[in-house]
């Protein structure tokens, strides 16, 4: 059982958090899976909302980061600061005004990623003597054939890879929140209904 679930090694403090807060795990996870289904039913709506939404970060980002070069300006990192921001926001108002091209880059970096990282649980699960080496490979073999499939239906993979991944993290999120809300509600429960330890006044531990 996972430590968070040991009421044992709980504080009273810890256990009445849980016990009026676990509702609002259940309502959370609950939410973002809904929001999960929602991306996966509407994948193009929902890789189009993450990409203005990466898009608007970036941007934010660059111009706090001019910002601060501005604030501090005199000290020997200002060209550089000021430029990092610059380019971070340039990169963030290119992805805001065309994320059709945005969500296209973003899915070749993301083939990529796939690529390198299945080498890498390939190479490892290989060299590796340790029990789990055959989960690694079979990781390695299911990314390299994710990243291989992203890159060969690009640029049409664009349209679908980044919402479909953002809304399966959603919803094994929200089943995750909900699972916990519901397995802390029932722990608190069972836990209450044991009897409290009797506890012998001074007198009677002499006897």
């Amino acid at each position: 059982m996972p430590a968070l679930l040991r009421l044992t090694v709980l504080t009273v403090d810890e256990r009445d958090f849980l016990r009026r807060s676990w509702g609002w795990f259940v309502a959370l996870g609950v939410l973002l899976a809904m929001l999960g289904i929602a991306g996966l039913v509407f994948v193009g709506l929902a890789t189009l909302l993450t990409v203005l939404v990466i898009g608007w970060l970036f941007l934010v980002a660059g111009i706090a980061e001019i910002a601060h070069a501005i604030l501090r300006k005199g000290w020997s990192g200002f060209w550089l600061d000021l430029l990092s921001g610059a380019v971070t926001a340039l990169v963030g108002l290119l992805i805001v005004l065309r994320p059709d091209t945005g969500a296209s880059v973003l899915t070749v970096v993301i083939g990529i990623i796939f690529l390198v990282g299945g080498t890498f649980r390939l190479a490892t699960g290989m060299m590796s003597k340790n029990p789990y080496a055959g989960w690694f490979l079979l990781h390695g073999i299911l990314a390299l054939i994710l990243g291989v499939l992203i890159l060969i239906d690009w640029p049409v993979s664009s349209a679908w890879v980044i919402g479909t991944l953002i809304s399966i993290d959603l919803l094994f999120n929200g089943l995750r929140l909900i699972s916990f809300g519901l397995a802390v509600k029932s722990l608190l429960r069972s836990s209450s209904d044991e009897p409290a330890p009797t506890v012998l006044p001074p007198g009677e531990l002499s006897r």
